[in-house]
């Protein structure tokens, strides 16, 4: 019992030893654990990575429209023979020869390929938000499943520890009884299998509570340690509108993405121009030659240096059909991320349907379970005036009690679902699952 109130009555939550922020004392609502999970639940974590990856791509799409500089060094020392730049015949001597250069080349047109890769690379960062996105929401979903499971198991154990209570209650009242001779020693026997039931019934309930408390950390990503974790349940306000359903758009973009990729494809047939320039500067000496001792570098830069500009120009003919290869693959690339994205619409629409029948149904269910229970409270306390009169069983009382115990469960569990599906369908409506 002290154990079970640990569990559900803590005051305190502390978070990962990785320098999260700790609750304030009132505990997490929904909307908590939903920007906890949002920060630290592995999926989105690793979403982050692929988010900078995608930025990274990007820019490296970027760099092929931009100029390349480069700065050339180099030195040699040759042996054996070599030809006398002076009297221009081989000679036995040993040269000397150093170079600089600073080469600069600017792509000016390859049949818009590397525009069409850069707008295909930020699409594909757009999309990998998209996708972040909706595994973002997969995943608090799965969280809001997994908070109402707490809820649900907290109540189920506080309707047995109740239950617990008043059998325990009954049973001191039948020994009573039987020592005043109204009762029976059957009835003794009875109520005390009933007490021993609601016992394992309760044990039973703590540890599926332990567990959905499990299923919920593990899920945001929380340390599995077994300190308290009070969670508050309270009426949620409408979050922000989505633009839209961000798997369609991850789709959408996909097929963006790909018509790039086959614009790029298309440019390999056309030619590549691009300009080239640079300044440069050699030195050449015989070693052991006589005169004066080698110049410095700002002299032989300044004496020796060339300056040259000009255009390349490049025509494929044949590359081995590649390039035709290439853009066939990119047409069917085309068109199978269109035929993905029709199956997304469909099935988003086909999970929008059913997220407003379930509502409706989860409406008319609650409705139905809370008169069983009303129904159901009505017979026990029938049953159970009768059993203090003596003129029903124990196990007539038992009966009624399990009746009305399965009534509770069910009404408690389509109220659980009614939230759910609430959830649901506002999202399916456009409204975002996290309030800011």
């Amino acid at each position: 019992m002290k154990k079970c109130k640990l569990i559900v009555l803590a005051i305190a939550l502390r978070l990962t030893a990785s320098g999260a922020e700790t609750a304030g004392k009132t505990g997490m609502t929904l909307n908590d654990c939903l920007i906890y999970a949002r920060e630290h639940a592995f999926t989105n974590r690793l979403n982050r990575y692929d988010e900078e990856s995608a930025k990274v791509n990007s820019r490296l799409a970027a760099g092929d429209l931009m100029p390349y500089v480069g700065l050339s060094a180099s030195g040699n020392l040759s042996f054996g023979r070599n030809i006398d730049p002076e009297t221009n015949i081989y000679d036995n001597k040993e040269a000397l020869s150093t170079g600089f250069g600073l080469s600069m080349s600017l792509p000016l047109f390859d049949g818009l390929v590397s525009i069409n890769n850069l707008k295909a690379a930020r699409t594909a960062r757009r999309r990998q938000a998209e996708r972040s996105q909706a595994d973002e929401d997969e995943i608090s979903m799965e969280v809001i499943k997994a908070f109402y499971n707490v809820s649900y198991c907290r109540a189920m154990v506080a309707q047995v520890e109740e239950q617990l209570k008043r059998d325990e209650t009954d049973l001191q009242a039948t020994m009573w009884g039987e020592e005043l001779g109204t009762k029976s020693g059957a009835d003794v026997a009875e109520m005390k299998a009933i007490t021993a039931a609601d016992e394992y019934e309760l044990s039973n309930q703590r540890n599926l509570l332990a567990k959905a408390y499990l299923q919920l950390r593990s899920l945001m990503g929380m340390s599995l340690s077994e300190e308290p974790l009070e969670l508050i349940e309270e009426e949620e306000g409408a979050g922000a509108m989505m633009d839209k359903n961000p798997k369609i758009a991850e789709a959408e973009l996909a097929v963006k993405e790909s018509e790039y990729a086959l614009k790029a494809a298309r440019g390999a047939y056309s030619p590549r121009i691009s300009l080239n320039g640079g300044v440069n500067t050699s030195y050449f000496k015989m070693m052991g030659s006589k005169g004066a001792g080698s110049p410095g570098f700002s002299r032989q830069w300044r004496d020796n240096m060339g300056q040259y500009v000009g255009f390349s120009f490049s025509m494929p003919l044949f590359d081995g059909l590649s390039s035709t290869n290439r853009v066939k693959k990119a047409k069917i690339e085309l068109a199978s991320r269109k035929t993905q994205l029709e199956q997304i619409e469909y099935e988003v629409q086909k999970l929008t349907t059913q997220a407003r029948l379930d509502l409706k149904a989860a409406h008319d269910e609650l409705t139905a379970a809370r008169r069983r229970m009303e129904a159901e409270d009505v017979a026990y306390k029938a049953i159970r005036r009768k059993y203090e009169l003596g003129s029903a069983s124990a196990i007539d009382l038992y009966t009624s009690g399990a009746k009305l115990a399965t009534a509770k469960a069910n009404l408690e569990g389509k109220r659980i679902q009614l939230k759910i599906s609430e959830i649901t369908a506002a999202y399916y409506s456009g409204q975002k699952l996290i309030r800011e």
